[in-house]
């Protein structure tokens, strides 16, 4: 067997890298990599595919002329023209370096005007050890945390929905709310206008998507005041918490809170293997993940370079 990087094909390529990301975990318990529903959201489900084509892939093959073996071990994978990430089995680590190499090669080809200088920013979840000494090795500068991965127990207890005052907890009904649930997307979260009910439907196509565990509480003038989505990877059952967001106009009332404590109950008839959430860094995020039991954090860092 010999060792080959190609480029991803998305037509082909989807289905074995979530079988990769599944695998692997299984057989480390290592949270290095990303979990399989990121994978499908980044690719089918953001309404924004422009990075698919900036996907590398390293697998074992038995060079066959023929339909021949071939197994992922690594990818290395966008979620912006210079915001990088790295999939890999662990027992292939010596394989980081020629990624890494890949990566500043294709970002460094990819810019607009060869002679400026952009900031290369590869992210990695604390506790990998031999990365952060490669990545020393090779100029890069560890940034500030940028986020955490979250873990909250499955077994861990769920405390009563709470008042809720005349807010009314429910799941999204279909269509109907998708316009309105990705206008108050875009005012939370900044995403412009390409992120409408049509994008929103994309994401409900996804297999980790489920109707009764995407979940809205509406104010008294039947406006979407507060949204919460659990995600469920149907091979895995790792489930994630994504997105969370509450309107300016409806903070303070406990009502993230509320849609997070209803989604985890409704979540357990699924059997689900894993709670987690990826966070960003800032007070009243951590605030409201500490307080929903998603307590066992690992901080994810930017590492810079100039390229």
């Amino acid at each position: 067997m010999k060792i080959v990087s190609r480029v991803y094909n998305s037509d082909e390529d989807f289905a074995p890298v979530m079988t990769f990301l599944r695998e692997t975990f299984k057989k480390t318990k290592s949270y290095q990599n990303w979990f399989p529903n990121r994978f499908e959201n980044s690719h089918e489900g953001s309404g924004d595919v422009r990075w698919v084509d900036d996907i590398r892939i390293w697998e074992e093959t038995n060079g066959s002329p023929t339909p021949s073996e071939k197994e992922i071990i690594a990818l290395a994978n966008p979620e912006s023209p210079t915001d990088y990430f790295i999939q890999i089995d662990p027992a292939y680590s010596f394989l980081e370096r020629e990624i890494l190499e890949w990566i500043e090669k294709h970002c460094k080809e990819k810019k607009k005007d060869a002679h400026k200088k952009e900031k290369l920013r590869i992210h990695t979840i604390e506790g990998n050890s031999t990365r952060e000494s490669l990545l020393s090795e090779l100029d890069y500068n560890k940034g500030e945390i940028s986020g955490y991965l979250r873990l909250r127990p499955i077994d861990s207890p769920i405390p009563p929905l709470g008042h809720c005052e005349s807010y009314e907890i429910r799941s999204i009904k279909g269509k109907s709310d998708y316009d309105q649930l990705a206008t108050v997307t875009r005012l939370v979260f900044g995403h412009g206008e390409w992120f409408s009910a049509e994008v929103y439907e994309e994401i409900t196509r996804c297999s980790f998507y489920k109707q009764d565990l995407d979940l809205v509480a509406v104010a008294p003038d039947g406006t979407f005041a507060s949204f919460c989505t659990f995600r469920i990877d149907p091979a895995s059952k790792i489930t994630n918490l994504e997105p969370v967001g509450t309107h300016p106009d409806h903070r303070k009332l406990g009502l993230a809170k509320a849609l997070i404590f209803e989604g985890l109950r409704r979540a357990l008839k699924y059997n689900p293997s894993l709670f987690y959430v990826g966070a960003a860094n800032t007070p009243a995020v951590n605030r409201l993940y500490e307080s929903t039991g998603y307590t066992h954090k690992m901080a994810e860092y930017c590492w810079l370079k100039e390229v």
